[in-house]
């Protein structure tokens, strides 16, 4: 019916229009939801067969009766009736037809399916999101848009790009948890995402079940993010496009430093906690003319700094080819004193259809990107970092001045304090990274026979990093003595991939696709690194004139391959019932011989409920579909070499000779991990309105590959061995409303929510806990990844000192040589300790701080369970909007700040935070902190583990398109769009840190998520 339908309408298109008494002539434009123009689409006398075709730009032109009624008709979109009722302009709107039109996605390898008909759990993301994306990287705007993805972005460095992704959570303890990224079907990696201008993605698709992901094997054991980049349309006008973005890019947190205390404040503190008296502060300070209210932050932090970015585009086809070229620059200035991030991409894809049966393709990505980085600072989690010049600035002594009294102009090299000026730092120390990049991907494909398809693939992700690193003789931090390091690394990923693809039919219902392949994967990382000192003259800073005996050269050099068979059917019988089977075997060099290849297979199925009558006689439901898959997979995320005995070089000498010593014993018994995934989920839409998924998962993963402790008397602190279980369960749900819709107005929202709830099962040598050393995070047979710390109790209102939980009693300690229950020394039992649960009880505690023995199980969780994002899109005529929120609830965080700047006896002369002022006095005995005055110091426990959820607006999108009449009259223009957009306005959370979004157990001195709002114009010619 539907193709009948299709056929009359083109016929009718063809018939020229019949002019008959009464005409008028209408003209307007056709467009989709999303205010796009829609060319092609038929405008047709109701009851007759008059019509005509939209043009490119979606405008029409037609004669009728004044008093017809036009309808407005394309593939894949509901029919729109209007009365032309004498309108001599009449502009249509075409709504998606949810039961005609189904987008065509690529998942896997083999030729792309319908997202209705794919039995596996996908969810994508169109370009629409990452589109002008205010950040450097696409995927940070990807946060909150995947039910079950959890991405988090501490992205304070321009040019960091600190971005971690977790699919249904944490896969493995030691082993990494990061999906696997293909780009244009060519295995790819975060890195090479980040790089790319997100203008240029088409849409990302991710895979969360073993059905899609079977067929990636061992790579895709932790999910998969498949990225589709934009191409060219055959038998199309060349179509320039031109963008180009400016704004401001500023810290998203600002109140952090306002609570910070003022000098005043300061003051008043010390002498109302008896910590300093008038006289002190006036011996200490006063007298000596420090008496300023100086902000530090403002010296060691940039605000409001310049983020711009320009993008051309050209894309077009003919008949046989179809091309897009594409170039952009980036630049943003980061927050700290130096910071800068610079980015240029150039593109092209060029597809070609020589011959009916031969169709060739070639896509090049080139990126450099180049980025300076202040080593008073560090990166995003803080490490290498000089931190009270950088991330815990905050913490210096507002009395003291930033500027020399004598001459009026800021200190050149250090404050009063002995700290760096970070300008002074930065003019007398050099750090910078330029990266050169370049994707590509090819493919050849052959129609051997009618639906018989043979694919080959030959992708590369190939990168170059050079850092050139100095610091000038005449900075006072090297004495005269300059300093020179240069390092070089090299990254080649090299992806070749055949398929063969036979698709066919037996009888009328019973539809076939078979494909079979072969993939082989070959990485090579090598680095040089050059270092020397020595130099007395800053303008000939070089490797030549260092002095011989600081010289030093290094070099290191990783590889590893794969190589993977591959088989995979789908079935499907008269378009209600779908089965798919896969089946992949891995080779890895990362294994022994005996333990190299690894089977893994999957099995799917859906059912297409929506499609029987007993559905179909339910008014309120559109659509109903019932998956289910299971499926096993691998997982190879562990350094290379592993397995193998490695001697390495000794990095001292003995009577000026080398040696070598045994580094890391040889464990040829290592071998894959081995996860098992069941899902099981439907999709809806009801009322004609509400779209519905929802997926329920266990996941299952044995054989972990685990960092076994080690006895020191082995030599060696750990060893990687298959041990240990670990579980993840959870669901993940989106919603999709269409509240409004109308002519030229539409108005719908989206939400995504998703559970993980992960459980250890089993761990090595029969242990039930592991404690990670000086992490305050440790394994729990039977529990998820717990927080161990010493808890907290408050301060005793009788006497304001700091009072910690005892952990719960456990067994009675027996005396060997009596058999009885020993006593202590004040003959009471003694018990042992139950660290394992947490059962405090309250009524014990001790005011005597011991770490080993009150740390215990917190019942806090080390990984958040819940996440996701909501949101709405708005149109009405021109005029667009779209704002989406990100969400996550049950993290937590050791806010290793609060350490510093609520503890003034650990750290006198430092400034405070305000709410230290909240302190014990015979008259404020419920307070939150002790009495100062007694000396008490704040330890590392559970009043430093903090709420970390947070509420983010994560992306805010106005917009208005000039109408296309006035672009018409032009005669140059195809369409003009005006936007403005913001990244990370607003956030809610309990986190008293600088940043809630980190991933990780700890945070110190980060310099937290920046905040952007840019405008911007597109134009297309």
């Amino acid at each position: 019916m539907k193709k009948i339908k299709l056929l009359f309408t083109a016929l009718m298109l063809l018939v020229s229009a019949i002019a008959f008494g009464q005409n008028i002539t209408v003209v307007g434009v056709v467009r989709d939801a999303a205010g796009a123009p829609l060319p092609g689409a038929g405008v047709v006398i109701q009851g007759t067969t008059i019509g005509v075709a939209t043009g490119n730009d979606g405008e029409y032109s037609i004669s009728v009766p004044a008093n017809a009624t036009l309808v407005f008709q394309l593939y894949g979109f509901k029919d729109t009736v209007i009365p032309v009722n004498g309108q001599k302009r009449i502009d249509a709107v075409l709504e998606d037809d949810s039961e005609q039109l189904e987008s065509s996605v690529i998942v896997g390898y083999g030729s792309a399916r319908k997202v209705g008909n794919i039995v596996g759990a996908i969810s994508t993301v169109k370009s629409d999101v990452v589109k002008n994306a205010p950040s450097a990287s696409a995927l940070d705007l990807l946060q909150g848009q995947v039910a079950g993805m959890q991405v988090l972005s501490t992205g304070g460095v321009a040019g960091d790009n600190n971005i971690s992704m977790k699919i249904h959570g944490v896969g493995s303890l030691s082993s990494s948890s990061a999906p696997l990224f293909i780009v244009d079907g060519i295995q790819s990696s975060s890195g090479a995402v980040m790089a790319m201008n997100p203008n240029d993605i088409l849409s990302v698709t991710v895979l969360k079940d073993a059905s899609s992901t079977s067929i990636y094997g061992a790579q895709g054991a932790n999910g998969v993010v498949f990225v589709t980049t934009k191409s060219g349309q055959y038998d199309k006008d060349a179509v320039v496009t031109i963008t180009s973005q400016y704004g401001i890019s500023t810290l998203a947190n600002m109140q952090f430093y306002e609570n910070m205390m003022s000098a005043a404040e300061l003051k008043n503190f010390w002498m109302r906690s008896g910590l300093l008296t008038a006289d002190q502060i006036y011996n200490t300070y006063t007298s000596k003319g420090w008496t300023y209210d100086t902000k530090w932050h403002n010296y060691f932090q940039r605000f409001n700094n310049p983020q711009y970015q320009n993008d051309v585009t050209i894309e077009g086809g003919s008949k046989k080819i179809a091309y897009l070229l594409g170039a952009s620059q980036f630049h943003q200035d980061g927050n700290t004193v130096g910071n800068f991030y610079d980015r240029y991409t150039v593109r092209s894809n060029i597809q070609a259809r020589p011959k009916e049966w031969l169709k060739v393709g070639l896509n090049l990505n080139g990126a450099l990107t180049s980025s300076m980085q202040n080593d008073n600072w560090g990166d995003s989690t803080g490490q290498d970092s000089n931190y009270l010049s950088g991330g815990l600035s905050f913490l210096n002594n507002p009395l003291y001045p930033a500027v020399d009294p004598a001459t009026g102009k800021t200190y050149e090299i250090t404050f009063p304090n002995g700290l760096y000026n970070p300008y002074y730092y930065f003019e007398k120390f050099h750090e910078q990274y330029n990266t050169y990049r370049i994707t590509a991907s090819s493919f050849v494909e052959i129609d051997i026979l009618k639906n018989l398809k043979f694919n080959s693939r030959l992708g590369t992700d190939a990168v170059l990093q050079i850092m050139d690193r100095w610091g000038k003789p005449s900075g006072d931090m090297y004495n005269g003595n300059g300093m020179v390091q240069k390092r070089s690394s090299t990254t080649a990923k090299t992806t070749i991939t055949n398929t063969l693809e036979w698709s066919f039919n037996l009888g009328e219902k019973n539809e076939f696709v078979l494909l079979a392949g072969q993939e082989g994967i070959d990485y090579d990382y090598q680095t040089f690194t050059a270092y020397g000192r020595g130099m007395t003259d800053d303008r000939y800073l070089s490797l030549n004139n260092a002095t011989q005996d600081t010289k030093s050269v290094g070099q290191s050099r990783s590889q590893y391959r794969f190589l993977s068979f591959f088989g995979h059917a789908d079935y499907n019988f008269d378009q209600r019932f779908f089965l798919d089977l896969t089946v992949r075997n891995d080779a890895s060099s990362r294994f022994g011989e005996d333990h190299r290849n690894g089977l893994f297979w999957a099995v799917g199925g859906m059912w297409k409920m929506g499609q029987e009558s007993f559905i179909n006689n339910i008014d309120f439901i559109n659509d109903l579909n019932l998956r289910a898959s299971y499926g096993t997979q691998g997982n190879a995320n562990i350094p290379n070499y592993q397995h193998l005995g490695i001697i390495s070089a000794l990095s001292t000498q003995y009577n000026s000779g080398s040696g070598i010593v045994l580094s890391q014993p040889s464990n040829e018994d290592l071998m894959w991990e081995s996860q098992s995934l069941l899902t099981v989920g439907f999709d809806a839409r009801v009322l004609d309105a509400i779209d519905v998924e929802f997926a329920w998962y266990d996941r299952r993963t044995t054989d972990m590959l685990l960092d076994v402790p080690q006895s020191y008397t082995t030599g060696f602190n750990e060893l990687t061995c298959n041990t240990g279980e670990l579980s993840n369960s959870g669901i993940d749900l989106t919603l999709g409303f269409d509240i409004l819709k109308g002519r030229d107005y539409y108005f719908n929202a989206h939400a995504t929510f998703g559970y993980n709830m992960e459980k250890v099962t089993k761990l090595f040598n029969g242990l039930n806990r592991w404690e990670i050393a000086n992490t305050g995070v440790a394994w729990v047979v039977g529990s998820p990844v717990m927080f161990y710390y010493p808890i907290y109790a408050g301060v005793d209102p009788a006497d304001g000192k700091p009072m910690w939980y005892l952990p719960a009693q456990g067994d009675p300690i027996i005396d060997p040589e009596t058999g009885l229950q020993k006593l202590d020394d004040e003959g009471n039992p003694m018990y042992g300790i139950n660290k394992d649960v947490c059962t405090m009880d309250p009524t014990r505690t001790t005011k005597t701080f011991d770490e080993a023995a009150l740390t215990q199980n917190t019942g806090i969780k080390r990984h958040e369970p819940i996440n996701g994002g909501f949101g709405f899109n708005a149109g009405w005529k021109g005029l667009f909007a779209r704002v989406d929120f990100a969400y996550v609830l049950g993290k937590y965080l050791i806010n290793n700040d609060a350490f510093f700047y609520a503890n003034p006896n650990t750290f006198p002369g430092m400034n405070q935070h305000k709410m230290v002022s909240d302190f014990w006095t015979p008259y404020n005995t419920n307070a939150k902190f002790p009495d100062w005055s007694s000396g008490a110091e704040m330890q590392f426990d559970t009043h430093i583990l903090e709420n970390a959820s947070f509420l983010r607006l994560k992306s805010l999108v106005l917009g208005y398109t000039l109408p296309e009449n006035w672009m018409k009259s032009t005669g140059l223009f195809k369409s003009v769009t005006f936007t403005l957009t913001g990244r990370n306005l607003l956030t809610l959370t309990k986190y008293t840190g600088m940043d809630p979004e980190v991933d990780s157990n700890l945070a110190i001195g980060i310099p937290g998520n920046t905040l952007q709002v840019l405008g911007g114009v597109e134009i297309k010619f």
